[in-house]
């Protein structure tokens, strides 16, 4: 089971993107989780069941105080247990339709969950990365945002409310070839071909 989860889980350490990001944390912390559990499993639990479950003798197996109360309460709950399942078992029909129930309703749930990692909702701001050749100059940086922003201020002065540029900075990385928009547009009324 742990090479399973570990063949699942390891590849999704080295994605790319975003969805790398996020996952990256996630698949170490279980893949970890699991070899620990293997060298538990493997190296103490034997040792440790070898130490402390040896047969009760006759005469020492009635226990009192802490020991005893945790024995008697443990039994109760095992015998619990034991005549909760057959009793499901008796009553199998019922407890199928209750989990098909649950099936369906988690299909709902699914169903009704967002399908993208960002919202479609219009949230009146994009961004723009500029990226020169290597060994552009800031000015020739500074003249394609010029560019840009006239572009956006003069030919889609319809949706365009406002224009902030960066300089030297991108999310793909600083240098002086790259740069940044920031378009703001109109509200969603004023803005033609809204629909």
């Amino acid at each position: 089971i742990a090479m399973v989860l570990s063949a699942v889980f390891v590849p999704m350490a080295f994605f790319g993107g975003s969805t790398g990001a996020i996952y990256r944390q996630f698949s170490i912390t279980i893949v970890s989780a699991m070899a620990l559990s293997v060298l538990v499993a493997l190296i103490l639990t034997p040792a440790l069941c070898a130490t402390l479950l040896k047969p009760a003798s006759a005469d020492h197996h009635e226990k009192k105080g802490f020991f005893g109360w945790f024995n008697a309460k443990f039994d109760r709950s095992v015998n619990h247990y034991t005549n909760s399942v057959s009793g499901i078992l008796r009553c199998t029909g019922r407890y199928l339709i209750i989990y098909l129930l649950i099936v369906v309703g988690m299909a709902v749930l699914f169903m009704r969950l967002p399908t993208s990692f960002l919202p479609d909702e219009d949230q009146g701001v994009f961004m723009t990365m500029i990226q020169l050749p290597s060994g552009a100059t800031q000015e020739r940086t500074q003249k394609v945002l010029d560019t840009v922003t006239d572009y956006y201020l003069h030919k889609e002065k319809a949706n365009v409310e406002s224009v902030f540029t960066v300089n030297g900075f991108s999310f793909s990385g600083q240098g002086q070839n790259s740069g940044m928009a920031f378009v703001s547009l109109k509200p969603w009324e004023e803005r033609s071909g809204a629909e």
